[in-house]
């Protein structure tokens, strides 16, 4: 029943959210921005996307910060159209931009029925530089009291309940089923680069983990006990917080992890720092190739000669973090076996921040990645973010919807992007955000459908 309101809801809106059509440089019209909102002052390059107001229809959650001290200072909901729902904290086109990830989701905590927002509220920093946008804040010397996990009310904003977490938990969490719930109702929260705390839904601490973290962990119940599994790159911990495998991370932090199971049954675990790593489930190494910075590991079905392929971006390969006129990057396809399928360099002054995994042709069709971030000027919209195929090719191209807000004469947006399905046709939308624009693309192409046959203008079963 949702859906079909959902999708009749969408119908009636969409016409009138943008124009029909958006022209690739070869001059197709294979694009539709459906949807976009410029010129607003709680735009962010931090979003998540649910249903809020519970019609149906997909929202999206725009998330400011304080830029060094990560600090949520403003959230956001509206409608696809732009239309506020409401607003927890004040926006300002200064608070725009992240620096890293923010702990902020959209899930249905209690089993209502209804989606809350949940985010972390950053404990008291002691000895640590003041909170200005000018200053990197990761973590301090002493802190007073705990964090918080705040819950609010999808629907209205409005705080519902909140419980303590360790002072440091303040940099991303995720959801995973440590307890036997038989749904991801336990929390995973990490600090910046070096701590991991596994937390009960009732806000209870069930276990710490101190080593490399990375920006963001994945799970999955890979023993097949009914619980979850914690993967960080250089380890693996056990729901109970005991660790299956840990190797010396010699300094560095994972990029990006990816846990996945093809049809042959074996658990792939893939992370990305200064290369592409492979683990079987007990650690051990399956391939690895030595990159520049590996970026966002994706798996997906892109090709159809086997069951599953790998992409990742490696960026700006010499020297690490080089973000300039001359700096690029590369994206590879690799197979199952590690095995190097190709290999594409971007232009000079293309340094492209990540991948994501899209179903942009729809159900049974090979997947395809989304590429976003080439700005290196930081100056204007940024260079548009495209869509690759399985053999490498650029299907589509999408520009950020962007605009200077009223009195501004030079501005930064860096493209960020994400896929979901908000249209409800069963293919992806590429979602694009950054702090002066947001805007969402649909595939103008036909959708093949089944054909329907005894069609009569009587029907009857």
């Amino acid at each position: 029943m949702l859906k079909h309101l959902k999708l009749w809801m969408l119908a009636m809106a969409w016409p009138a959210l943008g124009p029909a059509a958006v022209e690739n440089p070869d001059g197709s019209g294979n694009t539709f921005l459906a949807s976009h909102i410029v010129g607003k002052d709680f735009l962010s390059e931090t979003i998540r996307i649910g249903d809020l107001n519970r019609d149906g229809a997909p929202d999206v959650l725009f998330v400011q910060d304080l830029y060094g001290p990560r600090l949520i200072t403003c959230l956001t909901a509206t409608t696809l159209k732009g239309d506020i729902l409401w607003q927890h904290g004040t926006p300002s086109k200064d608070n725009g931009r992240a620096y890293c990830d923010l702990p902020v989701q959209i899930y249905d905590w209690d089993r209502d029925g209804v989606n809350e927002v949940l985010y972390v509220q950053q404990a008291t920093y002691l000895d640590s530089p003041p909170a200005t946008a000018q200053n990197i804040r990761e973590r301090a010397p002493r802190y007073a009291g705990s964090a918080s996990m705040v819950v609010l009310d999808g629907r209205t904003g409005a705080e519902k309940t909140r419980f303590p977490l360790p002072a440091p938990a303040d940099d991303s969490f995720l959801f995973a089923d440590l307890t036997g719930r038989g749904r991801r109702e336990d929390l995973v929260v990490k600090d910046r680069y070096w701590n991991l705390w596994g937390v009960s839904h009732e806000g209870k601490t069930l276990w710490s983990y101190a080593g490399s973290v990375g920006h963001y962990p994945a799970v999955a119940d890979v023993d097949g006990d009914g619980r979850d599994e914690v993967f960080v790159g250089f380890a693996l911990i056990d729901h109970d917080g005991r660790v299956v495998f840990q190797k010396d991370a010699q300094g560095g932090h994972q990029d990006a992890t990816f846990i996945v199971k093809p049809p042959d049954g074996q658990w792939r675990l893939l992370f990305g720092n200064g290369g592409i790593h492979c683990l079987d489930r007990t650690g051990s190494i399956l391939w690895e190739h030595p990159l520049g910075e590996a970026q966002h590991v994706v798996a997906g079905h892109f090709q159809t000669g086997s069951p599953l392929q790998f992409m990742v971006v490696d960026r700006t390969p010499v020297p690490a973090h080089r973000r300039d006129a001359n700096a690029w990057a590369h994206l590879y396809l690799y197979g199952l076996d590690g095995r190097e399928l190709w290999k594409r360099q971007m232009a000079k002054g293309e340094w492209c921040i990540a991948t994501r995994l899209i179903q942009w042709l729809g159900p049974g069709q090979p997947d395809c990645a989304l590429v976003y971030g080439f700005s290196v000027e930081r100056q204007g919209p940024p260079k548009p973010a495209r869509l690759y195929n399985g053999q490498g090719e650029i299907l589509d191209y999408f520009p950020l919807p962007s605009e200077p807000l009223p009195g501004e004469k030079d501005y930064c947006s860096d493209c960020y992007g994400m896929a979901a399905d908000v249209w409800g046709d069963s293919r992806e939308e590429v979602i694009l955000f950054g702090s002066r624009g947001f805007g969402v693309y649909a595939n103008a192409r036909p959708f093949e459908r089944p054909s329907l046959y005894n069609m009569t203008l009587y029907p009857g079963e």
